[in-house]
């Protein structure tokens, strides 16, 4: 048996997760066993990150994975502004450096919106579980981001 490529893999894990209702990571390892994949756990934590998938609520006290939703360029300040006020707690500035914690899981996912902008200003962007890591070109230019962000929270 030859191990498929990540290519392969995370193609399949995408449509997985559009096509069934699949809430934790253990059921998309139990998926793709049935197909002969064997991978271990910290491989789909890392396949679902860098596909950037989110759990979205999907009724009451369940959450299912799916791909981050956006459309046109235009939905983009929509949906980071709709994200900050659900899940960002908390906005740090240190020279060109801003940080974002969010509630638990939720970072990836807003990481992707930030990296939508497609801002000159914004160098890149790293993220973890509940933070973000977001680098501005400039002092000022992270001075203006933090300002711009603080407004999506109110």
């Amino acid at each position: 048996m030859h191990m498929p490529s990540k290519e392969y893999r995370q193609r399949l894990i995408e449509e997985l997760v559009e096509k069934e209702f699949i809430s934790t990571q253990a059921e998309i390892a139990e998926h793709l066993a049935r197909r002969g994949i064997k991978v271990t756990q910290a491989t789909i934590s890392r396949d679902v990150n860098e596909l950037r998938l989110v759990r979205l609520p999907a009724g009451p006290g369940q959450h299912r994975y799916r791909s981050t939703p956006l459309a046109a360029q235009e939905d983009v300040i929509g949906e980071l502004s709709q994200r900050f006020r659900l899940f960002v707690r908390d906005l740090d500035r240190g020279d060109n450096l801003l940080v974002v914690n969010t509630d638990e899981g939720h970072a990836s996912g807003i990481a992707y919106v930030i990296d939508k902008l497609d801002r000159d200003e914004i160098v890149g962007t790293l993220a973890g579980q509940n933070t973000i890591l977001v680098v501005a070109r400039s002092v000022e230019a992270a001075a203006d981001l933090l300002a711009e962000f603080e407004a999506l929270l109110t």
